[in-house]
């Protein structure tokens, strides 16, 4: 369906047609392409022109597919990117984009002024600059119909020129250039003369806001624009290589002129190409900064992205009719010309990339109504690449160090928008995430692979408050947390959701893997709900391996905890019981005591967490053991000595062995936080909790866990 979005909008020929062919059939085409064949012959000039259009042919149909699956909006390929792979990587590639096109006004006028003098070198080129800037910018400034009324005269002029060209005289030619001798550039860097050529397929893109139908028009009118230029350039090669001799074509760049039967017309024709080049992104730009500033992704925003009564960005054109009066006075600009390339090429090679994931994670929602191969996007997104790393190196890397940069700056702001739409983003990580579960399923477990992943079961806001900074100091830097939380009240569940985001939002910080499950239920038995929900996450790809429980005073809470922990001790599942001290809490976190018994079959967890909050507390870390016969304390330290090594524990590790009664010197001695092997007996681990002088953690292995590797 092609929806009508604008009644008083452009068409497919003035809006798109019109303003791609001219930036196609610019100055390369005429001061160019004659050199071109001179150096290369004409039978490499066609690879060069086959090769240079087949990556804006795949970049265009890549287009022509977003365009037909998604209503584009206003901003052009910026619209595109961002409606895909939302507004932040959006704004990376559009921020250079949109100074690309601005700057750019500033290089075809400096292209005019150039081609003007050598017709009428008397001329104050400083002036000849100034006039031809105030002409654009009045035009842009008055509205984007007029800009294509005016561009109307250059395709004429165009077309006339061209006329002129294929009946033109001959030059006295023995033999066409067929083949190229290379004696002023290679193939490559000649390729990389002629590419700039081709790289005006978004002029028309640009104005999507303004089309009666953007999907409709961008379509039809891009493609046939490169179709039209394609034709040209091979039929003028042709005929550059059979009318001059190659040492014309390689030493006199206007050429053209001389082969020409009448030459004002070519004349006209090179001026009025150079010109609307120039205004047809004139008006562009604008449009892609406005696109940016609705979706606040540029300062200033309210004022850029306001349009006057007749729909016009005036503010936008302003800005960029200025920003391009600065380039236009910095004199020498052809290296940032050659970043500026670039800046075209990365949003060619991002549009490809974006068809590239929308087809290969087969996302349903992907159903254009124009399918192309996935070849297409993939052999753009190559060539793009290929072709910027062609020309510069150093500048690809450039800017690719530009578009993260804006991307960093972008992802970190405060101020921003979710994209009512969606974008792939959320299918392309789902489809890597379904394709590494797959592979890391088929591989059988190891300790190695081993970390944190806790779940955390709460009643209330509170009991979460109570545990969320030591759950966070337990994962860090990247262990998982599992929230879970069960409710009756239907009334409570938005306070409730709140209240528990505003507790994890500080893990969330941390970047820890969370998933929070606040369950609603028709009946208070948490026991039950909890040993079902346990059950079923256990068997969910990335389960939790641990579980943590707080420990309190209260009788009745005991008894629960006791049946609870009766259900899941035969799970596959390491046990963490937290007493926290009313008084001491975790002190000051900066002692971790570790109490490990010969051969305890809760070792391995309990060393793991021991060293886990001795890393993100930054504290000291002590292992104690509790032996009977003092003549077994040399060797016993021995042995705690050799096991500190052979876990890699930090070198500061203090080891203690202590002989008498393992209850009294537990009563005595505490630190920050004190880490158990869990008793065979549910009872006892209640009785030392209530008698200890400090927090304690009592753990109990899953069997997943090993110390040592």
């Amino acid at each position: 369906m092609n929806k009508v979005v604008n009644p008083q909008g452009l068409r497919t020929f003035d809006g798109v047609f019109t303003p791609t062919v001219l930036t196609i059939l610019g100055v390369v085409m005429y001061l160019r392409l004659g050199w071109v064949v001179g150096n290369a012959g004409f039978v490499d000039t066609l690879a060069i022109i086959f090769m240079a259009h087949a990556i804006t042919i795949c970049t265009a149909l890549s287009m022509a597919s977003m365009v037909s699956n998604i209503e584009i909006g206003a901003g052009g390929a910026y619209a595109i990117i961002s409606r895909s792979l939302g507004f932040e990587i959006g704004g990376a590639i559009g921020i250079p984009l949109y100074f690309s096109q601005a700057f750019s006004v500033a290089f075809y006028i400096i292209g005019f002024v150039e081609l003007w003098l050598s017709f009428f070198p008397t001329h104050s080129p400083t002036l000849v600059a100034l006039a031809t800037w105030v002409v654009l910018a009045g035009v842009s400034m008055k509205s984007a119909q007029l800009a294509f009324r005016v561009q109307y005269f250059v395709l004429a002029a165009i077309a006339a020129s061209l006329v002129s060209f294929f009946a033109g005289p001959s030059l006295s030619v023995v033999e066409p250039v067929w083949r190229g001798a290379y004696t002023q550039a290679g193939f490559w860097e000649t390729f990389a003369i002629f590419f700039p050529a081709v790289t005006g397929i978004l002029a028309g893109v640009s104005m999507s806001g303004e089309l009666r139908t953007p999907r409709r028009s961008i379509i039809i009118g891009t493609l046939t624009a490169i179709a039209t230029g394609l034709v040209v350039y091979v039929a003028m090669a042709y005929w550059f290589a059979h009318q001059a001799p190659e040492s014309a074509l390689l030493t006199n760049t206007s050429i053209i002129l001389e082969l020409s039967a009448w030459k004002p017309v070519v004349v006209a024709g090179i001026l009025g190409a150079t010109l609307s080049s120039a205004l047809s992104t004139l008006v562009g730009a604008p449009r892609t900064l406005a696109a940016l500033a609705v979706n606040r992704l540029v300062p200033f925003p309210r004022f850029l992205g306001k349009r006057a009564a007749d729909n016009e960005p005036r503010n936008a054109v302003l800005v960029s009719s200025l920003l391009s009066l600065a380039v236009l006075m910095a004199g020498n600009l052809d290296q940032l010309a050659q970043l500026l390339t670039m800046f075209f090429l990365t949003t060619y090679g991002v549009i490809n990339l974006v068809v590239l994931i929308e087809q290969g994670s087969g996302i349903i929602s992907f159903r254009p109504r124009l399918q192309v191969s996935i070849l297409v996007p993939l052999a753009g997104f190559v060539g793009c690449i290929l072709t910027m790393l062609l020309i510069d190196k150093l500048f690809t890397l450039t800017t690719i160090v530009v578009v993260l940069f804006i991307y960093s700056i972008l992802a970190r702001r405060e101020n921003k928008i979710d994209a009512p739409w969606g974008d792939v983003r959320g299918g392309f990580f789902t489809a890597i995430t379904e394709w590494a579960a797959q592979k890391t399923l088929a591989l059988q477990y190891h300790p190695r692979v081993w970390k944190p992943a806790v779940l955390a079961p709460a009643e209330t806001p509170e009991d979460l408050r109570r545990i969320s900074r030591f759950v966070g100091n337990l994962l860090s830097p990247s262990g998982r947390l599992y929230f879970l939380s069960f409710h009756q009240s239907k009334l409570r569940d938005a306070q409730l959701a709140a209240q528990y985001e505003e507790l994890l939002k500080p893990l969330r910080d941390k970047k820890l893997f969370m998933r929070k499950m606040v369950v609603h239920s028709r009946e208070d038995v948490f026991e039950a709900h909890l040993y079902t929900a346990l059950q079923i996450l256990l068997n969910s790809f990335l389960p939790p391996n641990s579980i943590l429980f707080t420990i309190s005073g209260e009788a009745e809470k005991q008894q629960r905890m006791a049946r609870i922990h009766q259900m899941i001790r035969p799970l596959n599942i390491g046990l963490l019981y937290l007493y926290i001290h009313p008084k001491l809490a975790f002190g000051q976190e900066k002692t971790v005591h570790l109490w490990l018994r010969h051969r305890s079959p809760n070792m391995n967890l309990a060393v793991l967490t021991a060293l886990q909050l001795t890393r993100n507390w930054d504290a000291a870390l002590t292992i104690f053991r509790v032996i009977d016969d003092p003549a077994e304390v040399s060797a016993t330290t021995g042995e705690l000595e050799l096991f500190v090594e052979q876990a890699r524990l930090p070198v500061s590790t203090r080891v203690r062995v202590l002989t008498g009664d393992y209850c009294e010197h537990l009563g005595r001695i505490h630190g920050d936080v004190t880490i158990l092997g869990m008793p065979p007996q549910f009872d006892q681990m209640i009785d030392l909790a209530m008698h200890s002088p400090g927090t304690v953690l009592f753990v109990a292995d899953s069997g997943l866990e090993d110390a040592t590797v």
